[in-house]
């Protein structure tokens, strides 16, 4: 991967032939990844335009007649100091070296249109590595409440908001939003765990 300042973004390289299909799919898979590690970053950060179009208020909007109008949505800005993203680029690197679970979470994080259902298995996989929500709680200080929160959020919410069961049985816990804020604080501790180790 590597900053192209004149370009104003991040360019990935894969080695290999464009026409080879192994190539286009591990390009996808890097891609994917690096989505994944902006959005621990920054829980915005890394959205693509479809998915910033999907909100309310935001991208094109046609009525029932197909009148279509224009609604202006917010504009994000992110401004690092002393080279962050670089430090957490490279933090990132030395913890998905170490951890295929880190690795596996951080392609579910950069899913297009993420889910409850893939925010509960970044949870999963962070579980695995750490024997479970007692263990995410003692490794990366997050409480049992706020992972019970989750576990209900991905319970309970409708199958069309992402939840995991056909039959909503309760509340949520969590919206979409706040699974999103909340996985990509559980990213950025695990991540920054390992770069520690």
């Amino acid at each position: 991967m590597r900053r192209v300042s004149e370009a104003n973004g991040l360019r990935i390289w894969v080695d290999g032939d464009l026409r080879d299909e192994a190539t286009r799919v591990d390009a996808v898979a890097r891609f994917q990844t690096l989505l994944g590690i902006l959005r621990a970053w920054r829980s915005e950060a890394g959205e693509l335009r479809d998915e910033q179009r999907a909100g309310l208020g935001e991208g094109p909007v046609c009525d029932e007649a197909g009148n279509q109008f224009l609604s202006i949505g917010p504009v994000r800005t992110y401004t690092t100091f002393g080279g962050e993203i670089e430090w957490f680029a490279e933090c990132t690197r030395r913890g998905v070296g170490m951890s295929q679970h880190l690795r596996n979470a951080l392609w579910l994080n950069g899913r297009l249109n993420r889910t409850a259902a893939d925010f509960y298995m970044i949870h999963e996989y962070a579980g695995v590595e750490f024997g479970g929500s007692l263990g995410i709680r003692d490794k990366l200080k997050l409480s049992t409440n706020s992972q019970g929160r989750l576990t209900r959020a991905a319970n309970n919410l409708s199958p069309l908001e992402g939840g995991r069961h056909a039959k909503q049985s309760g509340e949520a816990g969590m919206t979409l939003d706040e699974q999103r804020t909340y996985v990509a604080d559980l990213l950025r501790r695990w991540i920054n765990l390992h770069s520690a180790a």
